[in-house]
């Protein structure tokens, strides 16, 4: 991979920087966390006039035509920012999802709204908080006539609880699956709210008889293994890239802070110890960004990308905690106060980790991966 940006990609980028520097303070990100929504709409509102919302999506449904690291590097700045806003469940899992697998009139349905900003969707993935879609759910979906009912009960859904439609996978055979796009609030769908280490809100989700069209099916039926693989790759890059603004924002603060405060007289990021922690920082969110960078590139040039997808998985996992460490101690006392912008670096970090899976984990995919002739 070439690790050089077009101008395209710079200006994607930089627009994106620029909104949301401006728009997610430290002050703003407070006042908004102090809500019960969780939900910056008037960033959101603004993302969506900047077109950055339908950015990756294709032309043909009102998008950009942009791909996967645009959309990472889009990603990045929300990290850095640690900005509420639903971008990779609206987009990753659900615009982007539609747009590859769902029908004409499906598309025509969601995927303007989600350009205007007037849309919010995400996809119910997980069961039993496991951070693994299964390979075959345990929610069910049984045939009545030309519609199917849904029960069974998914865990730790992002953004339900401001989502129009949910991307459910349930089980259809013995070993089968197929994906379907329920209204959360339709009879049946109960939610239990629950919060993250970040403070986003996490929704269980409970069914129980709800009845869902033929037409709400995303892909084909019996297909749900092809959408949800497709699905969780692009969701695993998208949530690296995150990941790499986090470590960009704790790293940035460091090394302001470092520079400031002064012992004996003397700035402290002159001392060898501290400088050689947050040169180790710098090493490690630098391979946080570029094992991400890589992943997005494989999927949007259509290569093999299970290994990268790993790799980028590890680094975001291991090599992020570490920075973000590096940072809390490396501004001593005023690192604990959960008012000062490190500590929010520190929960976005530890909130990316967990919804990744434990970085033990990817390494034994990888190995796995390494080991097949």
């Amino acid at each position: 991979m070439d690790f050089t940006l077009t101008d395209e990609q710079v200006a994607v980028r930089d627009l994106a920087s620029q909104i949301l520097s401006e728009r997610s303070t430290p002050e703003r990100v407070t006042e908004v966390e102090a809500g019960d929504e969780w939900f910056d709409r008037d960033l959101w509102a603004e993302l969506a006039r900047a077109d950055l919302l339908g950015l990756c999506l294709p032309e043909a449904d009102g998008g950009g035509g942009f791909g996967e690291l645009e959309l990472a590097l889009v990603l990045e700045q929300v990290g850095r920012a640690s900005a509420p806003v639903p971008l990779v469940p609206t987009v990753v899992y659900g615009a982007r999802t539609i747009a590859a697998f769902g029908t004409a009139e499906q598309r025509a349905a969601w995927l303007p709204g989600v350009v205007a900003g007037d849309v919010v969707l995400t996809a119910a993935l997980t069961e039993r908080f496991d951070p693994f879609p299964p390979a075959v759910p345990a929610t069910e979906a049984e045939r009545r006539g030309d519609t199917w009912v849904l029960t069974g009960a998914k865990a730790l859904v992002p953004t339900a609880h401001l989502a129009q439609r949910v991307l459910v996978p349930a089980r259809t055979g013995d070993d089968t699956s197929t994906v379907f796009l329920v209204d959360p609030g339709a009879a049946g769908v109960a939610l239990t709210r629950n919060t993250a280490v970040n403070g986003e809100p996490l929704s269980d989700l409970s069914l129980d008889g709800v009845v869902v069209p033929d037409a709400d099916v995303i892909g084909a039926v019996d297909g749900g293994a092809e959408v949800v693989a497709w699905l969780d790759e692009r969701a695993v890059a998208a949530w690296c890239a995150v990941q790499a603004g986090v470590c960009e924002a704790a790293l940035r603060l460091t090394a302001t802070y470092t520079s400031e405060r002064r012992q004996f007289d003397t700035p402290i990021a002159t001392f060898q110890a501290v400088a050689h922690r947050a040169a180790d920082a710098y090493i490690d969110t630098e391979a946080v960004r570029l094992t991400a960078h890589q992943a997005s590139w494989r999927l949007a040039a259509g290569e093999p990308a299970g290994e990268a997808l790993a790799i980028a998985k590890f680094w975001a996992g291991e090599g992020a905690q570490r920075v973000v460490h590096a940072a809390q101690h490396l501004h001593g006392g005023i690192g604990v106060d959960v008012d000062y912008p490190v500590h929010r670096s520190f929960r976005w970090a530890k909130h990316v980790e967990l919804t990744l899976g434990g970085a033990t984990a990817h390494l034994r995919r990888l190995g796995a991966l390494l080991a097949k002739p």
